[in-house]
């Protein structure tokens, strides 16, 4: 890696690879660290978005999910019978294949299909696309053609990273407006995004926000669009068999705002000196009864003074320790 990520504006327009960047076990990007070279784990940028969204309605649909898989495949609901609860490994898996039984993974095989049909279009690709998705893509090009956005193929699928936070993430596009700015475009395929947006905004704010471009054919870095649009998005709604695509505009200037808070969200998560075992505090010992104990002059009064207090729940350690003083200092 060259010691300035900016210095090489020449280097070919990156194409995502076969294998793609190293991740680690949790699925993050390994890329050099901007400032020292090192490798590190970047966090995911929807990881990142997803810190501060209400996932009540996603966790919902989940349980239906797994609970109509186990009811369509009785080998699951055998399994789930005889499987004890604590057994988290087989659970898991057991719960990933009633939701792929109910037909969730569907949708999202479809979104991802209608998603590479649209990327080699925007290549310049000449793509036989399946008539299941013909009147989708369609759509989605009448779509571009109305805007006046202007694709630029280089922008493609592209790895940026934000060091600060350490986060990295795939835009989809970087695309031009008709005023000649570029401005972060992103394709989203699910049916409905009502409950999405606030996650989105931070998504593509990161994006908008970041340091650099990750190329992986070069292995450096290049520079963020010149004068990239940082107060707003494209998003664009493709909805898979619908044939239909509405474009809006996101404020990310407010997703940039959450971002933040996303972090400090996620720092709170990792305190661990919250709670410590709770101790009872010694009473302070009466300054009379110490007295008292100094100047008792027999070991029979030490004991009469020590009945009493220990009775009153006034004796203590350190009457203890007082009396013991006493008692050897009478002693001897």
């Amino acid at each position: 890696m060259s010691s300035d990520p900016f210095d090489t504006p020449g280097a070919p327009p990156a194409q995502p690879t076969a294998a793609g960047p190293k991740r680690d076990r949790y699925g993050r990007y390994l890329l050099p660290d901007l400032g020292n070279g090192k490798e590190r784990p970047w966090t995911r940028a929807t990881t990142w978005a997803k810190s501060c969204a209400d996932t009540t309605a996603l966790a919902k649909w989940q349980q239906r999910m797994v609970a109509k898989g186990i009811a369509n495949r009785s080998d699951l609901y055998a399994l789930a019978s005889a499987t004890d609860v604590e057994d988290r490994k087989t659970f898991d898996q057991l719960c990933q294949d009633a939701m792929e039984a109910a037909g969730s993974a569907t949708g999202r095989n479809q979104g991802t299909a209608l998603h590479s049909f649209t990327e080699r279009v925007d290549r310049g690709e000449q793509v036989d696309v399946p008539a299941q998705w013909r009147d989708d893509v369609n759509a989605y090009q009448q779509a571009m053609t109305r805007s006046g956005l202007t694709v630029r193929p280089e922008w493609i699928e592209r790895i940026t990273v934000v060091r600060d936070l350490g986060v990295a993430g795939t835009f989809d596009r970087v695309v031009i407006r008709p005023n000649g700015q570029p401005v972060v475009f992103d394709l989203k395929t699910g049916q409905k995004l009502d409950y999405s947006w606030g996650e989105i905004s931070i998504q593509l704010a990161l994006y908008a926000n970041a340091d650099a471009i990750w190329n992986d054919h070069t292995g450096e870095y290049e520079p963020m669009p010149d004068n990239i649009d940082r107060q707003h998005a494209i998003v664009a709604h493709l909805p898979v068999g619908q044939s239909r695509c509405d474009l809006y505009e996101l404020d990310i200037a407010a997703g940039w705002e959450m971002a933040q808070v996303c972090g400090t969200v996620r720092t709170w998560r990792t305190r661990r000196d919250l709670a410590g075992r709770y101790t009872l505090p010694t009473p302070a010992a009466p300054t009379g009864l110490l007295d008292q104990i100094e100047k008792a002059a027999t070991e029979k009064a030490l004991t009469e003074l020590w009945q009493q207090a220990f009775t009153a729940g006034q004796w203590t350690d350190q009457h203890t320790a007082a009396a013991r003083a006493r008692k050897a200092a009478l002693t001897s």
